[in-house]
This record gives structure tokens, sequence and C-alpha cells, in this order.
């Protein structure tokens, strides 16, 4: 009988103290989202128009078989506000509706993941320093994804040689469209809208909280 006791004090005891673990045991933290609703907003809205806009056929014709719309001027403003992942969703949405739908799709990508990757300096030396720094990388990305778009047409789809593509890319002014469709209004942007384009987004993916 005395064993009986004693070992129903001990299941008792164990009892309590898985109670007390439980009871005292922190409490788990949400995970945090990929994508905050805030980019999912950015990628639906801004992709999804830079989608429409080129489906509809509104450019305007450069050097073939460039073309100007206004893509090239939303994936810098996604990009930078909304972080590299959020320019990899809406750039591969609005290069689909293109002549070339076996480049644009990484193009826009690409030139967007180049500006991520010096956007918060830029931000933290908002004013000519900083502004100076976005014209010298919008410059690199263009210059960088032009040239890898011109040998994909030349070496892969093989639609155009690439030395004479290449050199009226520069000559017939697109290269120059193309940086200052960027710059300029991404730079008007982050004056006007700062809340907006302040940037929030985490390598990781999602927002860091303010």
């Amino acid at each position: 009988m005395t064993y009986v006791m004693a070992k129903a004090k001990c299941v008792w005891r164990a009892i309590g103290q898985l109670r007390c673990k439980k009871m005292t045991a922190p409490a788990t933290t949400a995970r945090k989202p990929f994508l905050t609703a805030r980019q999912v907003g950015m990628v639906a809205a801004l992709g999804g128009l830079g989608f429409a806009w080129r489906a509809l056929g509104l450019v305007i014709p450069l050097y073939p078989p460039m073309v100007l719309d206004v893509r090239e001027t939303l994936i810098v403003i996604l990009a930078f506000a909304g972080g590299p992942y959020v320019a990899i969703a809406s750039g591969f949405l609005m290069g689909l509706p293109s002549a070339l739908p076996m480049l644009d799709p990484w193009y826009y990508p690409l030139v967007g993941l180049i500006i991520c990757m010096f956007t918060k300096t830029i931000w933290k030396n908002r004013g000519w320093k900083g502004y100076l720094l976005l014209i010298v990388i919008t410059a690199v990305a263009e210059f960088v994804g032009q040239t890898l778009y011109i040998i994909a047409m030349a070496y892969g789809l093989q639609i155009a040689p690439f030395w004479p593509e290449f050199v009226a890319t520069f000559v017939s002014g697109t290269y120059f469209i193309y940086v200052a469709q960027e710059v300029i209004p991404l730079i008007i942007v982050i004056r006007m809208f700062p809340d907006f384009m302040k940037p929030r987004w985490l390598w990781g993916g999602g927002e860091e909280l303010d």
C-alpha cells in the first residue's frame, strides 16, 4: 500500500511539472512573411500596370527591337521601394507581353537587382551624393542589361549581328534615353513620396518594422 501511494505521488508530481512547463513555455513567434501585403500590392499594381501597358502596345519605337514605354521607369521604382523579390516578380510579369518574351522577363529583373544592391546606400545619402551614385549605378545597370540582351539576340536567338546592334544602341541614343527614363522619375518619386520609397525591404524577404 505504501509502495502504491509513493508511486501515485511520483506520477502526480511529474504531471504537475509538465503543467508548469507548459504554462511557462515561451509563446511561439509568428513567421515573418516572405512578401508583405505592401510588397504584393506593388507587384499587382505597378507590375500589372507594366504588363498591361506593353500588352496594349503603348510604346514609342526606338532602334529595333528596342521600344520606349513605362516599364523602364516602373522597374527601378519597384526595385528601390519593394526590394529584390518585388523586382524579380514584377520584372518577369512586365516582360512577358513583349516582342521577345524569351529575353525581357530576365532583362527587367536583372536591372532591378543591380539597383537593389545600392538602394540603401543611396537612401542614406539622399542629396547630390546619393543621386550622383544613383545615376552611376543606373548607367551601369543599363549597360550590363543592354549588353547581355544584345548578346542573347546575336548569339542565342541569332536575329541580329552583335556589333552593329551594340554600336547602334549607343549611337541612336537608346541607351541614354533608358538611363534618363529611369533616373529622372526615380529621383522625383523619392523626393515627393519618401515614405513610400523608403527601402524597408530585407534581402531575406519581407520588410523591417519602423
